[in-house]
């Protein structure tokens, strides 16, 4: 499977044509882009198929457009990589404007006889990581959770003795 490319932070003309902007999009169709403010903080990540249209809307409607100076763009060989990596992105870099990839799943269902490496690969990639770090500590002192005592055993009465 090819790579993909990564293009370094550059500067951004925010009044250049909408096709000059994006100029790393020839040589792919599939583009994750980054954009950053004067300090360089994040602020907004998003992906494309149609970068220069893109860059329209967010030029028309984006709040964040003025405050935008620097741009990254990585190209990638296909979507579903290229979805992954904006999750990622999303998730480690915080970004101020984003809000769709932002949000920690509320509920998951895990089987209890899946692999374990699986299950924790699949919380990794969905719950914040401070909850795993807090669950993983309770897991860790099962004492802390008393389980219920069972009855006392059966009696069992004489075949005679039993009263009906």
């Amino acid at each position: 499977m090819k790579e993909p490319t990564h293009f370094p932070v550059r500067r951004l003309d925010r009044y250049a044509p909408n096709w000059k902007l994006l100029t790393e999009s020839r040589i792919g169709d599939r583009i994750l882009y980054r954009f950053y403010d004067a300090d360089r903080q994040p602020l907004y990540i998003g992906i494309t198929h149609t970068g220069d249209t893109r860059i329209a809307t967010h030029r028309r409607q984006s709040k964040w457009w003025p405050l935008a100076e620097y741009i990254a763009i990585s190209v990638y060989p296909n979507w579903s990589s290229m979805e992954k990596a904006e999750r990622a992105a999303i998730r480690a870099e915080k970004p101020r404007f984003n809000k769709a990839g932002t949000q920690w799943r509320q509920q998951v269902i895990v089987r209890l006889d899946a692999d374990p490496a699986d299950v924790a690969a699949e919380l990794h990639r969905i719950a914040r990581p401070e909850f795993l770090a807090e669950l993983a500590a309770h897991l860790a002192q099962p004492d802390q959770f008393p389980q219920p005592s069972p009855p006392p055993p059966p009696r069992f009465a004489d075949d005679g003795a039993c009263t009906s």
